[in-house]
């Protein structure tokens, strides 16, 4: 089993959303020591599922079980002088503390680096939070819905080819995941690696401030730059957009094509048998397809629905345009290239269910990715991790009172 290129790297996750819990699993994955501090009821993720057989079982739910793999758990009471004590304690023996609360929390606590460096010069403090460290919305609490409904992302979907004629009239959307606080993670780890390198220089840690709002709006160039130059509520898929750029109706669902390039364009106009329309004035480049994608799109259709998208694809792959049949979550999942790649992490349920979850996106030969342990039960190790962080005899008992088991 390899270690990990972080093997040495000890970090200390504390918070209460799901941004602070994947950035240190990022971290885990590349094989840092990650613990995470939970209170006595437990992580939120414990208890939002999805459960085997819809049962609530704080050890087994999917999304704690992603979120938390490769990691240690110890439970502690920050509002009890003698855990904080051996939370401090804790952080003396770190790298990086991984924070995700809100900075009312983070300042009643004294978890900002002016505090703790007093303890612990080198340490990098990480803290993620809905609108940042600073500013008039600093206080604002929130969660993945208020991260992208604050960015802008929620506004803007959906996007191309979906978008509507008048978005002023239409929902603001989200997806079914927590894409701004996945994001959030992503940044934060990213900057947190950054922090550690440049340390080896300085020997100093630092404080990296994270927001929600901000990892969300780092994504929408697209929509920042059209805002900047025309009134929000003409925002078009014409004025950047060129067609096709879109999936299409077949066979057996629907089918993605970006064919937008000439050379690409006239690929598919000869897949679909030379159409006489194809010849007219009104798709002969890509802003006139994009501006009457209302009369092509029907007109492709035509020819998609004769066949899967399966079928369209390896033509399409054939002729060097790019072409995908539009997945199922399902089928991505059973999918031959993803089974062929191992991507998937598979491992047994309670019950002998059979759990597949995300894998690690990226692979690196010298030391690749493992699970080295399921996602821990809460305070699982905390005799384990006062063992060896601190020395303390496995048998001590803390300051509370409460056995370390």
């Amino acid at each position: 089993m390899h270690l990990g290129a972080l093997s040495k790297l000890r970090v200390v996750e504390y918070g209460a959303q799901y941004a602070g819990s994947y950035c240190s699993r990022l971290l885990a994955d590349a094989g840092a020591d990650v613990v995470k501090v939970e209170t006595y009821d437990g992580d939120h993720a414990r208890f939002r599922g999805p459960f085997p057989d819809h049962i609530e079982n704080t050890d087994w739910s999917g999304l704690h079980l992603y979120l938390n793999a490769n990691k240690r758990s110890v439970s502690l009471d920050l509002s009890e002088n003698n855990d904080a004590s051996l939370f401090s304690k804790l952080l003396v023996e770190s790298d990086v503390l991984v924070l995700n609360y809100s900075v009312a929390v983070l300042d009643r606590l004294r978890l900002r680096r002016d505090h703790l460096k007093e303890i612990n010069p080198k340490l990098i403090v990480t803290a993620i939070t809905p609108f940042g460290l600073t500013g008039p919305y600093s206080n604002y609490v929130g969660d993945d819905l208020i991260a992208i409904s604050a960015g802008g992302f929620a506004y803007a979907s959906p996007g191309i080819p979906d978008m509507v004629s008048d978005p002023d009239q239409e929902p603001p959307l989200r997806a079914n995941e927590n894409i701004g606080e996945y994001l959030a993670g992503i940044q934060a780890a990213t900057a947190t690696m950054a922090a550690l390198i440049k340390r080896r220089f300085t020997g100093e840690g630092c404080e990296i401030d994270v927001s929600y709002q901000e990892a969300v709006a780092m994504v929408m160039t697209w929509d920042i730059s059209h805002a900047s130059y025309v009134e929000p509520k003409n925002r078009s898929p014409y004025v950047f957009g060129a067609m096709p750029n879109a999936y299409l109706p077949c066979k057996d669902g629907y089918v993605v094509m970006a064919a937008f390039l000439g050379h690409q364009w006239n690929k598919v106009v000869e897949m679909m048998g030379r159409p006489d329309w194809s010849q007219l004035e009104i798709f002969a480049d890509p802003g006139e397809r994009a501006r009457n994608w209302d009369a092509l799109e029907p007109l492709i259709m035509e020819w998609t629905l004769q066949y899967t998208g399966d079928e369209i694809a390896k033509k399409a792959r054939s002729e060097g345009v790019p072409c995908f049949p539009a997945y199922t979550v399902a089928q991505m999942v059973e999918s031959e290239h993803v089974i062929e790649r191992d991507y998937l992490w598979s491992f047994d349920g309670p019950d002998g269910q059979v759990f597949k979850l995300p894998g690690f996106p990226i692979r690196m030969q010298g030391t690749p990715w493992n699970i080295r342990r399921l996602a821990p039960k809460l305070g699982q190790h905390n005799k384990e991790v006062i063992t060896e962080w601190l020395g303390h005899s496995s048998e001590e008992k803390n300051l509370t009172g409460k056995e370390y088991e």
